[in-house]
C-alpha cells in the first residue's frame, strides 16, 4: 500500500451499456436491482440467526460485504442510491428509535438515566480531549479541524447499538444505559459538531446556540414527543374504527419526526420519547386513561414493527459499508488509533461508573465493547468539506476510517463478552466483577 488514493478506481468496472447495448440496459440494471433486494431480504434473515447462534454481529458481515461491492470492487457506487439511500438510512434510524423507545419502560428509565448521561458525557469529554491532541501533535491538522474530529466521534451509533443489544445475555438495565447513552451523545455530538461547522464558516463561534441547542431544545424535543403519544393514543380511541389496523403507528411515528425536524428540534430525541409514552401509558391517572386507548400499539403492529426494522437496518449497514472510503494510510493509522482510544476510554469510565456489585463481569464487557460510530458519523464527516473549511478532506476520511474499524472492533469484543470461557480469561481486566455461576477455585484453575 501507498499513500496515494486508494479508492481512485475500483477492482473491477462493470458497465451494462458497453455489454448489452443500451437497448437492454436499462431492463438489465432493474433486474439487478429486484434480485439484489431479494438477495438482501435473505441475505439479512441468515445473518441474523447467524448472529443468535455464534454472536457473531451480523451487522458487520452486512458493512464487510457494502465496503466490498463499493468502495473495493466498484459494482455499486453511494450515487447509484440518489436521494433514496439517504432517505432510507433515516428511515431506518426513525423505526429503530421508535422501537427501542416503546421498550423502554420508566422504572427502567428512573434507575439507569443516571449512569447513561454519566457516561454519555465523560465518555465524549475524555475521549474528544484525547482526539484533539492526537489530530493537533500527531497527524499535525489544524485547531479547528482537531476540534471537529474531537466532537465528530463522539457519537455511538443508535442503529447499531440498539438493535445489537436486544439479542445479548446482558442484564436489562445494562441494556436501557446503554441505549440511552446512544441517544444522548448523538445529541451531543449532532448539536456541538454542526454548531462549530456554522461558527468556522463564518468566522464567529457562539457558547449560546450551543447551550440552548443542548439543553431547552433537547428538552423541548422530548416534550413534543411526549405531547405526540398522547396524542396517537387520543386518536386511537376516538377514531379507531377508521384507522388502519397495521403500519399506522409507524406512519405517526414518521410524521411526528417529520414535525419535530421542521420545527428545528432533534427529531430522533422526538421519536425515542413517542416510543416512550406509548410503552408507559398504564403510569397515566385514570380520567386521562379514559381518554385514550388501552393498546396504541397492538401486536400485529409490533410484529410489523419488528419486521420492517429488520428490513431497513439491514439495509442501513450495507449502505453504511458503501458509503465508507478510506483514501490513504495515514489516515488508516489514525483511525485504528482514534479507534483504540475510544474503546480505551469506554473500559475506564465503565470501571469507575458500573459498580461491581450491581452489574456482572458480561455487562462490563459489553459496556466496553459498544463503542461503534455509524451513519451519524459518516454524515457528519461529509459537512466541512461541503462548507469550504480547510482540511474538510483529512477530516472526512479520518472519520470514515474510524467507522469500519469501529464497528469491527465492537464486534469482535461482544462475541468474546459472550464466550464464558473469555470472560473466566479476561478476570485481570475485570477483576472486581464476578461471573455468575463460576466459582473463584474455578477461575484461578483457569
Amino acid at each position: 500500500l501507498s499513500s496515494k488514493d486508494l479508492s481512485a478506481k475500483p477492482l473491477i468496472s462493470w458497465n451494462f451499456h458497453d455489454a448489452f447495448g443500451p437497448d437492454r440496459c436499462h431492463y438489465m440494471r432493474m433486474s439487478t436491482v429486484i434480485i439484489g433486494l431479494g438477495l438482501l431480504f435473505f441475505t439479512g434473515h441468515f445473518l441474523s440467526w447467524f448472529f443468535e447462534k455464534t454472536k457473531i454481529p451480523d451487522l458487520l458481515i452486512l458493512v464487510a460485504i457494502g465496503y466490498t461491492i463499493g468502495p473495493i470492487l466498484g459494482l455499486v457506487q453511494p450515487s447509484d442510491f440518489g436521494k433514496v439511500g439517504s432517505i432510507v438510512s433515516t428511515l431506518a434510524l426513525i423505526v429503530i428509535l421508535y422501537e427501542g423507545g416503546l421498550n423502554l419502560k420508566a422504572k427502567d428509565l428512573l434507575q439507569s438515566c443516571l449512569p447513561a448521561a454519566l457516561i454519555s458525557v465523560l465518555g465524549f469529554l475524555v475521549t474528544g480531549l484525547i482526539a484533539f491532541v492526537i489530530v493537533r501533535y500527531l497527524a499535525f491538522q489544524s485547531m479547528e479541524i482537531a476540534l471537529l474530529t474531537a466532537v465528530g466521534i463522539g457519537s455511538t451509533s443508535s442503529a447499531i447499538v440498539i438493535p445489537m443489544v436486544k439479542y445479548l445475555s446482558i442484564d436489562d438495565r445494562t441494556k436501557t444505559i446503554l441505549s440511552l447513552e446512544s441517544a444522548f451523545t448523538d445529541v451531543l455530538t449532532i448539536v456541538l459538531f454542526l454548531v462549530l461547522v456554522d461558527g468556522m464558516a463564518k468566522g464567529v463561534m457562539s457558547s449560546k446556540d450551543i447551550l440552548i441547542g443542548l439543553g431547552p431544545d433537547t428538552l423541548t424535543a422530548a416534550a413534543f414527543g411526549l405531547f405526540l403519544g398522547h396524542l396517537w393514543a387520543f386518536l386511537k380511541k376516538k377514531f379507531a374504527a377508521i384507522l388502519p389496523t397495521t403500519f399506522a403507528g409507524e406512519a405517526w411515528a414518521l410524521l411526528s419526526y417529520g414535525v419535530i425536524e421542521a420545527c428545528g428540534l432533534n427529531g430522533a430525541i422526538g421519536v425515542l420519547s413517542l416510543g416512550f409514552m406509548l410503552a408507559n401509558l398504564d403510569l397515566l391517572p385514570e380520567w386521562m386513561k379514559d381518554q385514550l386507548s388501552r393498546i396504541p400499539v397492538s401486536y400485529g403492529e409490533m410484529s410489523l414493527l419488528s419486521e420492517i426494522t429488520f428490513i431497513l437496518r439491514t439495509f442501513f449497514f450495507l449502505y453504511l459499508g458503501i458509503l465508507i472510503q478510506i483514501s490513504n494510510v495515514n489516515t488508516i493509522i489514525i483511525g485504528i488509533v482514534l479507534c483504540l482510544v475510544i474503546f480505551l476510554v469506554r473500559y475506564l469510565i465503565g470501571r469507575v461508573i458500573f459498580s461491581p456489585k450491581q452489574f456482572t463481569r458480561l455487562d462490563a464487557m459489553v459496556v466496553t465493547s459498544m463503542g461503534p460510530r455509524g451513519l451519524a458519523c459518516a454524515v457528519l464527516a461529509t459537512i466541512p468539506l461541503q462548507r469550504g473549511i480547510a482540511g474538510g478532506e483529512w477530516l472526512r476520511d479520518a472519520l470514515f476510517a474510524v467507522i469500519p474499524f469501529s464497528i469491527f472492533l465492537t464486534a469482535v469484543f461482544v462475541s468474546m463478552s459472550e464466550s464464558k470461557t473469555i470472560r473466566i480469561r479476561c478476570q485481570r481486566f475485570f477483576k472486581p466483577y464476578e461471573e455468575k455461576g463460576v466459582t473463584a477455585i474455578e477461575e484461578s484453575q483457569s
